[in-house]
């Protein structure tokens, strides 16, 4: 057909094609009214769309259809032609989306919106089940309150808003109302929805976690009337008094867990110890000051059940020169668990016994000002040193610089080890084989006597070390090298973390000729290369994480691709710590 007339002709032309159901000539029509327009119009695509439907060329309509909608995303005809297609050809999922996508595109004032919110809504029917079955209608109670008990409480909260038959459910069912955690509030909570909570449980909650809830009168209640309460956590309460902590710990009977993380004083600290003496979990995470003129607070206690505490002072450090913290564990004979961080001063001395004297089992110190290096009972397990001020340790057993690192040889060598498994010193200078081997290796009695060396059958492989030390060696993982401890380099130790020590590829390829299970590795700011990452990745099985920020050797991208591919997570941040250059991320 010649192109002898204009492309409203060719349109009109089609139209009467279309309507002689002529489809084959009226397809041929538009086509050329369409090649024949600099910018073909909505009306031409959509007729030809509809010719096509016609011929039962439904691939052909829906690329029409689509083509109109691209045109004008604000006409609805390319979503109602396209979608009317789309469910002849039973894509009825991609029909929907259509609907959808017009929903959001075509104007409300559109005089055909409300067709195509019809048809959407019809279609969301038809593939919707044949009928909704409530699942709390046919499963047993247990098996209910199984699943519900697996739920967030605040997403558990949101199921009662369902139907009322759901509300009437889940509050009648009061195993799932003993846990009241309140971390997941985003406002303020009301005291009506607590009360009710505690009825709904019939005053047999358990465990309660306290955010955004200011009704101090309402906890003392539940603190009275809940007898199975046993942990509380307080996360952030406005206005808390000393008086409201200091009441809430004395009104639950049977407390045996307590975690306050907001902010309150030392002696409200020890008030709540002395009335509640049966306390055993115990966690202090931001103590900001000393209340008493002296500055000298009271531990009264004893506190027979006291398994593990927990103190942690503001981010600046919390004097505690004149804090005295040896009455506290004297009267603590069961304690197994102590942390203190953030604390300009602390207990160690050159006669101090005090930490061996306990059965700990994990000791975390950090931040805290040390004297000397402290003596450290047998039963340890977990150890996290961590000095506010550099510590200078002994380089040898006769190489004292002062009578303090003569103390610290002393006390390291009478500390008898033999179950360490997790070791963290930071902030110490000068750390040597030696030191390490007095500290993991041997051990002499209270009189120093002669030096023993715990046999291999007594000793427990170490499975994470982390260092952040000045090293006093001339090497790191070869013979006589820093880490060279037989407790060290074994098949039980899966993370390191050596983060800037002197650390280059021909440490590595030593710590290769080991047979370790690592599985995460630290070695930020170290002199390790792109080829220490490949012998890393290859040589290590096992390895899921390595850490290499700010290592400047590393030239090129290639090594962490490398370990990428191999699936490992690396992390390689360049730039901040010299000279605040552009920061880079791979991995």
């Amino acid at each position: 057909m010649a192109r002898t007339m204009s492309t409203e002709e060719y349109q009109d032309l089609g139209k009467s094609y279309y309507k002689q159901k002529q489809y084959e000539k009226a397809v041929k029509a538009f086509t050329t009214g369409i090649e024949a327009a600099v910018i073909p119009s909505v009306t031409l695509y959509d007729y030809r769309a509809a010719s096509y439907e016609k011929l039962a060329d439904f691939n052909a309509a829906v690329k029409d259809g689509r083509e109109t909608i691209r045109l004008n995303k604000r006409d609805v005809r390319g979503y109602l032609r396209t979608a009317s297609v789309l469910k002849k050809m039973n894509k009825l999922d991609i029909a929907l989306n259509i609907y959808k996508y017009g929903l959001k595109n075509v104007p409300v004032d559109n005089k055909d919106f409300k067709l195509l919110q019809q048809l959407h809504d019809q279609l969301t029917r038809k593939l919707s089940p044949a009928k909704a079955v409530d699942p709390f209608t046919i499963l047993p109670v247990e098996l209910v309150e199984m699943i519900i008990g697996y739920l967030p409480f605040k997403n558990m909260v949101n199921c009662l808003r369902v139907s009322r038959g759901w509300k009437s459910y889940l509050t009648k069912r009061p195993k799932l109302w003993t846990n009241l955690d309140l971390s997941g509030a985003k406002k303020p909570v009301s005291r009506v929805f607590i009360r009710h909570a505690v009825d709904w449980a019939e005053r047999g909650v358990t465990h309660l976690i306290v955010h955004r809830f200011q009704h101090t009168d309402v906890l003392r209640n539940i603190a009275t009337t809940c007898k199975r309460l046993t942990d509380i956590e307080i996360l952030s309460l406005p206005l808390m008094l000393s008086e409201t902590l200091i009441e809430v710990a004395q009104c639950a009977l049977h407390l045996k867990r307590l975690i306050i993380r907001h902010d309150i004083s030392l002696d409200t600290a020890t008030e709540i110890l002395r009335r509640r003496p049966t306390l055993e979990h115990v966690e202090f995470t931001s103590i900001t000051s000393i209340v008493p003129a002296d500055g000298r607070p009271e531990w009264r206690g004893p506190f027979p059940c006291l398994h593990t505490l927990h103190m942690n002072g503001p981010p600046g450090g919390l004097n505690m020169s004149s804090l005295d913290v040896r009455p506290l564990l004297v009267q603590s004979p069961a304690l197994r668990s102590f942390a203190l961080s953030c604390c300009s001063g602390f207990l160690t001395h050159p006669e101090s016994t005090i930490l061996c004297e306990r059965a700990l089992t994990s000791l975390i110190l950090k931040d805290v000002a040390f004297i000397t290096f402290p003596r450290l009972p047998p039963t340890l397990k977990r150890l996290v040193l961590q000095s506010s001020r550099p510590l200078y340790l002994p380089r040898g057993p006769t190489m004292f610089r002062s009578h303090w690192e003569q103390a610290s040889w002393n006390q390291a060598i009478q500390s008898y080890l033999p179950e360490l498994t997790h070791l963290s010193l930071r902030e110490m200078v000068d750390l040597t084989p030696e030191f390490f081997e007095a500290l993991l290796d041997i051990y002499s009695d209270d009189n120093g006597g002669e030096l023993k060396r715990i046999e291999e059958d007594q000793r427990t492989p170490l499975q994470h070390l982390s260092l952040a030390v000045l090293p006093h060696a001339s090497s790191l993982f070869g013979a006589g090298g820093l880490l060279s401890s037989p407790r060290i380099l074994t098949q039980s130790l899966t993370s390191l973390d050596i983060a800037a020590l002197p650390c280059t590829d021909d440490d590595v390829e030593a710590l290769l000729g080991h047979p370790t299970s690592l599985q995460s590795i630290d070695l930020s700011s170290t002199k390790v290369t792109g080829a220490g990452v490949k012998m890393l990745v290859d040589g290590l099985p096992g390895l899921r994480v390595l850490k290499v920020d700010n290592c400047r050797h590393i030239s090129s991208r290639d090594a962490i691709a490398y370990a990428e591919r191999k699936g490992v997570a690396v992390s390689c941040q360049m730039g901040d710590s010299f000279g605040g250059a552009r920061k880079v991320r791979y991995g």
